[in-house]
């Protein structure tokens, strides 16, 4: 390496770390504090000390953090080397008293304590520190906060502006919780330092906490205009649109998030993924889960949004190619139900085989019960292969477990059941189905036709049985029905008025009421003139024929 690489190299070396050590100061400490990010505290502080071996504070500070992040043995370590760094004055004895507290010495804490409250009669930090000594213990052990308050406060009396203190006081308010509190000391923290946007950001965590949602939004908005690139505000606000299903304002957050922020993470990019997916912008949920995927590989189930938002988008061949690879690179664990519902749509919808997409459902369900609906899916690709009896299974599974059915979803079961002639009692089943559909929507003529269909099929063969014939008449009733509701447009239900006039003129003939027999034929022919049935029928009654075979069983006139 040359010397002026070598130089260039050690310039920006040392750029890189002043840069580091100007980012640490008490104040990113306070901030890390009050998030309760307390690994990042430690780092800090942690510099801070470095940087200053003798910064008591700094040392106070982050054994406050070992503490709150459940390391009692670390925290008592660094209040020992607060009290080595300056073995004299108030901050050794505020290091004292908290190693006494730690060690359950209540009493002889105290009387330390009450030494350096004499000593901090003019020093507004060591005064802040005596408070803070009672505002963080480990997690479980509630933290003194009556003390903390009491000796605050005390703080805050000496120097009402110190920002600090106010920040202290407002966080203990905060988790005691005393939310009106709370808010108002971030308020005085917002007067003194104005133009600072984290008291602002703190004032909304405590309106949010409250649900005071507008509020949380109104000092979140105040907050980044202070600063456009405040990460964790930016967050907040994406975030809670996106909870409270706002999707194109959270789409517009989570953009802002992602563009602007400082501190930018993968999982800041996989909700802004997450909502443009939802927003249907495929083009740009498929960029941004390109560029995930490069940073890290291991997020290959995001893929999923792609595959789906294809699906939605009508690409159906680019959404199964997707979902294919992704499921040869995603381990078991990233698979959800949703994955194998969308390849079985995906594969319906570009014209793959069926059997395959079955079987995606099934393994769907499989992994959520919630997605018992899929056999009604099932029912219908089963139909359209006019595997009715296959179908009939899927249909009447779904219905078991649906609350209150449709009339839709006994319709088709009844058409499953009709044509399933594997079932010796198919026309039974049929018959009850579309029972169920006159039921839920009597004024329907397709559920009383149906259901006269089926029930006719169940007549007594009285052509062979002719002593039989006082029971035939069963789908009468139904005929009836279809036909009073039929009539109203004739032209639209033609078929099944004509196969109700021929059950009709035909159940009259064997009853031997001749003029209701040629009222229906009269009906009938006018319907279809050259109805084969009805000429038979009508030849018969002239006398010009012997009587006919009837359909739907029946056997000739007595």
């Amino acid at each position: 390496m040359t010397t002026f690489l070598k130089r260039m190299s050690a310039l920006l070396l040392g750029i890189a770390f002043a840069g580091i050590s100007m980012a640490q100061t008490h104040n990113d400490g306070l901030e890390a504090m009050q998030l309760e990010n307390w690994d990042e505290a430690i780092t800090i502080y942690t510099a801070l000390t470095k940087k200053a071996p003798t910064d008591q504070p700094a040392w106070l500070a982050m054994g406050s953090a070992y503490l709150a992040n459940g390391n009692k043995e670390k925290a008592l370590e660094t209040f020992d080397a607060a009290f080595k760094a300056n073995s004299d004055g108030v901050y050794a004895m505020i290091a004292t008293a908290r190693i006494l507290l730690l060690k359950n010495d209540q009493a002889e804490a105290d009387k330390v304590m009450k030494k350096a409250e004499k000593l901090a009669r003019k020093d507004v930090l060591a005064k802040r520190l005596i408070g803070e000594s009672y505002l963080y213990d480990v997690p479980g052990t509630k933290p003194n906060f009556t003390r903390a308050e009491e000796k605050l406060k005390e703080a805050m009396d000496y120097d009402s502006k110190d920002y600090p203190t106010l920040m202290s006081l407002a966080y203990c308010y905060k988790e005691m919780p005393n939310g009106g509190l709370a808010a108002q000391h971030y308020e005085y923290a917002v007067n003194v330092q104005p133009s600072d946007p984290f008291p602002v950001y703190m004032l909304a965590k405590v309106y949010r906490t409250a649900k005071i949602y507008d509020k949380f939004l109104n000092y979140i908005d105040k907050a980044i205009s202070l600063d456009p690139k405040f990460s964790d505000a930016l967050r907040a606000k994406a975030e809670f649109l996106y909870f409270d299903r706002k999707w194109e304002d959270a789409t517009d957050a989570a953009k802002a998030l992602v563009n602007n922020a400082r501190d930018v993470t993968i999982e800041d990019m996989m909700l802004l993924a997450n909502l443009l997916y939802i927003t249907k912008d495929c083009a740009g949920c498929s960029q941004l889960v390109d560029r995930i995927l490069k940073m890290d590989g291991s997020k290959n189930y995001l893929r999923r949004l792609q595959a789906y938002c294809h699906y939605d988008n009508g690409k159906y061949e680019e959404g199964l190619n997707i979902l294919n690879d992704f499921f040869k690179q995603v381990t078991p664990d990233k698979v959800r139900s949703s994955d194998y519902e969308y390849l079985g749509k995906l594969q319906i919808e570009a014209g793959k085989d069926t059997v395959a997409a079955i079987g995606n459902f099934k393994k769907a369900m499989e992994l959520d019960s919630s997605r018992w609906p899929l056999h009604d899916e099932i029912g219908n690709l089963l139909y359209n292969k006019r595997d009715f009896c296959g179908a009939a299974v899927a249909y009447q599974t779904n219905l078991d477990s649906v609350e209150t059915p449709s009339a839709v979803q006994y319709y088709r079961l009844g058409l499953c059941h009709y044509f399933c002639t594997d079932d010796s009692l198919h026309f039974e089943k049929a018959e009850q189905s579309f029972g169920r559909v006159t039921e839920i929507a009597p004024e329907a003529g397709i559920g009383w036709s149906w259901r006269a269909k089926a029930m006719s099929k169940l007549e007594p063969d009285i052509e062979n049985n002719p002593e039989l014939l006082d029971e035939f008449g069963k789908a009468k009733p139904f005929f009836e029905k279809f036909i009073e509701i039929g009539e109203t447009d004739p032209q639209k239900n033609k078929r099944d008025l004509v196969t109700s006039y021929e059950y009709m003129s035909s159940y009259f003939f064997l009853k031997n009421d001749d003029e209701n027999a040629r009222m229906y034929l009269t009906k009938l022919f006018e319907l279809e003139p050259e109805n084969q049935t009805g000429k038979d029928i009508q030849q018969f009654l002239d006398g010009e024929t012997p009587a006919p075979p009837m359909n739907n069983g029946s056997g000739g006139k007595k």
